[in-house]
């Protein structure tokens, strides 16, 4: 270990002893001297990647620089090292800043240049004076490359101070520059700066600040589109994003401007043809005519990116292809030859082909398509497969007439593979909700299947159990089918538990004589079940059928109404926010980018005002906050709560559930038991029977199999908890406190993503302050998608004081939420736990 810590050392007082020997010419000559120099340079940028701490050579590095002062590899070298400790060592910072600054006087502009772009990357605040000067005047310096490199220097000021770009009229000089400078490169990073700088404009420089759209002016636009052909592909890319933001006046402005960028369709360069069909859509998407013109025109290009062996290019031009094919199906619809997968295609552009050939399917493609499918489904690769026999259940879906793809679903489950039979299990149940008159065609043979043995997939397992309720009549083993199910009920997932006890009252009430000793063993095994959602599901069926069987047989078994259409994971709202962002991330992503972007991926909530004195009322939660993150002197301790969201916790956490002291949770979250209700009685007093079918439930004092005595008592009430609005928690304290306990409580939620999209709202600032309604304060917060972590606490308002820590993890890709609560108390866990679950309840979004 020692000589471990020692080796840096080492490897520092040689290469220090190597940099003072360069610092002589001795018999060398200059060419021998300055490769010497440069290898000893490698080596120290070399050993600073790897974390070692090089910091002691800044004296001897500058003067080896200085002495071979117009090396540019040598200068290059030299502004990566003194950046790189130029934040982390103070002491360093000032001395760097000489160095830059007198470089920068240098007569060599590529010197100048480095310099200047060096000095801007320093990112220290407390310097920025020293960066501002150079700055304005390298804006006005007479050789390009120092321009440019002013020019995004701009940018990096803003990204340290808005204000100060304005206050220093950072923005008049681009802007000036922009119009007047005759290099191309200049002018791009000019368009680049005033756009970025004017898309995030502080409201209270409006005035001073351009955003895109005001300042794609006509003269402006003109001049950059006629002169496009003398930008970089990089500069095209920019005058066509700019172009974009430009509102022509009349159609004729509107064919000038495509007539001029005809010729960019062919460039070699993808991103050029992208930001060119970006543009032609965003000029004619008012002009029906002339859009679908547009539309038609830019098919060949589109299928000569995505034929590209480039695997990245590809699935970027087909993400753009499937927002396109969403929009105007009819765009590729006779060439969907050139979206079937090739064999060296990676898996991620196959599934995103099979996503476009299911969404251009129509009837004159379809059975080539299917056919095309078919011969995927026996790939070697079950994802493919899987994934193959999703896209023809999604073509039965939008095709009308689905009779041969149906006969492919059906060919499917003959396989004997498992994933084959399970995913087309799924596709078959939407085909039957969607058509429902090809039900006598495909269900007669699913007793043939042996699901129940064979097939071990939820969510197929439930498909096949939803087709036995729904079209029970037509499959003749139905009842004997479905008993399998009911006798490991308790072994099932919780989806196929639902959809059992639905398929059972359903079936009931098709054939009452075989299923009712099967439905009276479902009940009976729901009731009983832990699971909140599957136990009420019970009780509710036992309810109706207890009170009104014809009534249950409305509610439970009514006609199969056909469904015109399924819901699909983006609204039409996000989908057309998405396409204002063609030819961004926010195509690839198929999100909009306010979904998956933060500016601030991490924060700790400011001080707050301190709240009024008296204490919450009853029923309602009270507008008030707390200055989080201060101990009981004021001091602010926003640096010290960073710590906590870096807490090892794994270990003390169980998963799977809560532990010993956990609370169970009704439908709505709320610690107790089923809905606040009784066990159900006897079965007794049970309704009116089914007409045309006698009472099966009471027949012969044979009932459906459920128990006859008085379930349990209902839970005695959770007495209420307040919380002190004045809690006050160091975060030191916090840590120490929440490493010492173990959980108490652990439980997963999941929710919508719009849900997770206002939680991250406004960094987190919204979600926080609606829980300190409810007193319960944030220590701290943040994260960075998609995995994000907020700590709570709240303080027992009586003798106990008991504190009540909470960790919550939340995942926006996935919406799982998993809370964990630690305390001391455990005795008045369930009534905080019911204090969290209201006010977390009243923040989510319904989806």
């Amino acid at each position: 270990m020692a000589e471990a810590r020692n080796k840096p050392r080492g490897e520092l007082a040689e290469l220090s002893a190597q940099l003072q020997n360069l610092c002589t010419a001795g018999k060398r000559t200059e060419r021998e001297l300055r490769n010497a120099k440069k290898d000893v340079f490698r080596k120290v940028v070399n050993y600073m990647t790897l974390g070692m701490d090089m910091s002691g050579l800044f004296p001897m590095m500058t003067s080896c620089a200085n002495l071979s002062a117009d090396d540019l590899v040598l200068k290059k070298m030299l502004y990566l090292y003194l950046t790189h400790y130029a934040s982390q060592t103070p002491d360093l910072a000032l001395l760097t800043i000489n160095q830059l600054q007198k470089d920068y006087a240098d007569q060599d502009p590529m010197i100048r240049g480095l310099a200047l772009r060096s000095l801007c990357s320093l990112r220290v605040a407390n310097f920025l004076e020293y960066v501002v000067t150079p700055i304005m005047t390298g804006l006005g310096d007479r050789h390009p490359y120092v321009r440019r490199t002013a020019v995004m220097g701009v940018l990096k000021v803003h990204h340290i101070d808005s204000t100060a770009v304005a206050q220093h009229g950072m923005v008049v000089q681009v802007k000036r520059l922009l119009a007047t400078d005759t290099d191309v490169q200049v002018i791009a990073n000019c368009l680049s700066v005033l756009m970025q700088v004017g898309s995030d404009q502080p409201r209270a420089l409006s005035d001073k600040l351009e955003p895109p759209s005001r300042l794609a002016e006509k003269a402006l636009v003109y001049s950059l589109l006629n002169r496009i052909k003398e930008f970089s592909d990089w500069g095209q890319c920019q005058v066509l994003q700019l172009a974009t933001h430009y509102t022509p006046t009349s159609e004729a402005e509107v064919y000038d401007m495509l007539n001029a960028l005809e010729d960019r369709m062919g460039h070699v360069n993808s991103a050029v043809v992208m930001a060119t069909i970006g543009v032609f859509l965003r000029l004619t998407i008012n002009m029906t005519a002339t859009h679908q013109q547009v539309l038609e025109r830019i098919r060949e290009p589109v299928k000569t990116l995505i034929s590209r062996d480039d695997a990245p290019t590809a699935y970027a031009a087909l993400s753009h292809v499937l927002l396109l094919v969403q929009r105007a199906p009819m765009i590729f619809e006779n060439d969907a030859v050139a979206f079937f997968c090739r064999t060296h295609d990676p898996w991620f552009v196959k599934k995103l082909k099979l996503e476009i050939l299911a969404a251009i399917a129509s009837t004159s493609n379809v059975y080539d398509i299917v056919t095309e499918l078919t011969e995927y489904a026996r790939d070697i690769s079950p994802t493919m497969a899987r994934e193959a026999v999703r896209a023809v259940g999604r073509i039965a879906l939008t095709v009308p007439d689905s009779g041969g793809i149906v006969e492919r679903l059906l060919m499917f489950l003959d396989g004997s593979s498992e994933h084959l039979v399970a995913e087309a299990l799924v596709q078959l149940k939407d085909v039957l909700r969607r058509y429902p008159d090809v039900a006598h065609v495909c269900v007669g043979s699913l007793g043939d299947l042996a699901v129940h043995g064979n097939i071990s997939e939820p969510a197929a397992r439930a498909a096949f159990v939803w087709i036995l309720g729904q079209f029970g009549g037509l499959v003749q083993d139905a009842p004997y089918l479905l008993e399998p199910f009911v006798d490991g009920f308790a072994s099932e997932d919780p989806s196929v538990r639902l959809a059992v006890l639905t398929a059972a009252v359903q079936l009931f009430f098709r054939r009452p004589a075989e299923v009712k000793p099967i439905l009276g063993t479902a009940l009976s095994a729901g009731i009983a079940d832990s699971h909140a959602d599957v136990r009420d599901r019970a009780l509710m069926y036992y309810r109706l059928l207890r009170t009104d069987a014809a009534a249950a047989e409305r509610v439970v078994a009514p006609p199969l109404l056909v469904v015109p259409w399924f819901s699909e994971a983006l609204s039409p709202e996000a989908k057309e926010a998405i396409f204002a962002e063609f030819n961004t991330l926010s195509v690839v992503f198929q999100q909009p980018a306010a979904a998956f972007i933060e500016r601030q991926p991490y924060h700790s909530l400011e001080a707050e005002p301190e709240p009024p004195s008296q204490a919450p009322t009853t029923g309602k939660c009270a507008d008030r906050s707390t200055n989080l993150l201060a101990d009981a002197d004021g001091a602010d301790l926003v640096g010290v709560g960073a710590d906590l969201l870096d807490l090892d916790i794994t270990a003390g956490t169980t998963t799977g559930g809560s532990s010993a002291a956990a609370v169970p949770l009704n439908a709505g979250g709320i610690p107790g038991g089923y809905a606040g209700q009784p066990a159900p009685g006897p079965m007794a007093g049970i309704g009116p029977g089914i007409p045309g079918h006698g009472n099966f439930f009471v027949d012969n004092g044979v009932g459906l199999g459920l128990p006859t005595a008085a379930g349990p008592a209902p839970p005695a009430p959770v007495p209420e908890l307040v919380l002190n609005p004045k809690a006050r928690v160091a975060a030191g304290a916090f840590q120490e406190e929440w490493k010492r306990l173990t959980p108490a409580h652990c439980s997963t939620l999941s929710v919508s993503p719009a849900t997770v999209a206002a939680i991250v709202a406004n960094n987190h600032r919204d979600f926080t302050q609606h829980m300190t309604q409810a007193y319960i304060h944030t220590i701290a917060s943040g994260g960075q998608a998609p995995s994000f972590r907020y700590y709570f606490y709240g303080q027992n308002a009586g003798q106990s004081a008991a504190l009540y820590l909470v960790e919550l993890l939340l995942r926006s890709d996935t919406g799982n939420m998993q809370v964990t609560v630690k305390t001391a108390d455990t005795a008045s866990l369930p009534a905080f736990l019911e204090l969290w679950n209201a006010c977390l309840t009243g923040f989510l979004v319904m989806s």
